[in-house]
């Protein structure tokens, strides 16, 4: 996919669909999970790998599972969880959380929810399930197992803007830039949802954001 800013304000859209000739566009391409990259994440994906606590979390009620991150999706999921598992190990690369300080709080009061800290995951081990994790502790270089039935991954979202690379401004992490209209820098060109650089990223943020888009974009279509 490209876009082109053609004469008279008119953009174009090239697609795998064809090319599209518009005066106005809204981006909503989303983002996906970033991935840890280790041995064991794809394959299992599904299988004991998840990404999302609210829409796998019922599958591990009663069992042992660990939640890979520190901001404020990875500790909100481990309170989901903590509801349903046996319990949840929290592992963090560093000696504190990134959450907000009454997520922290709520995390750390809560008996069914432990840290490991100053840790990242190296494998995830398991045949046609996840049975485990091979962690290294980045203080001491120390390898060691931890038995878990399920692993949950929140180490951040990657947006889906690799197309637009050099056609408008990203932010350093991929975002698109935008406005209080979700207009980005390109005229007659917004941004809605995930993809943008926003502060809180739910359904019903990325509703607002479609709403204002469509009637900043129908505002911007009157000027012709």
């Amino acid at each position: 996919e490209s876009i082109t800013l053609l004469q008279d304000r008119a953009i174009m859209v090239a697609s795998s669909e064809g090319e599209f000739h518009t005066r106005t566009l809204i981006i909503a391409t989303g983002s996906e999970p970033r991935l840890l990259g280790v041995e064991g994440e794809e394959r299992l994906t599904g299988r004991g790998v998840s990404y999302c606590a609210t829409c796998d979390g019922a599958f591990f009620r009663g069992k042992e599972v660990a939640v890979v991150g520190g901001g404020d999706a990875a500790i909100e999921e481990a309170l989901f969880l903590s509801r349903l598992a046996k319990s949840v190990h929290v592992i963090h690369r560093r000696d504190q959380l990134r959450a907000v300080h009454i997520l922290q709080e709520r995390a750390r009061v809560e008996r069914g929810i432990s840290f490991v800290w100053n840790t990242v995951v190296e494998a995830i081990i398991g045949d046609t399930r996840v049975s485990g994790l091979r962690l290294k502790n980045l203080k001491d270089g120390s390898s060691f197992s931890l038995a878990v039935d399920g692993v949950f991954i929140y180490v951040g979202l990657r947006p889906n803007t690799g197309w637009l690379s050099g056609i408008m401004p990203l932010t350093d992490d991929g975002f698109i830039v935008t406005n209080d209209l979700m207009e980005t820098p390109l005229p007659g060109i917004f941004a809605a949802g995930d993809v943008r650089k926003k502060l809180l990223r739910q359904i019903t943020t990325a509703v607002g954001d479609g709403a204002t888009a469509a009637f900043a974009a129908e505002k911007y279509v009157q000027t012709f």
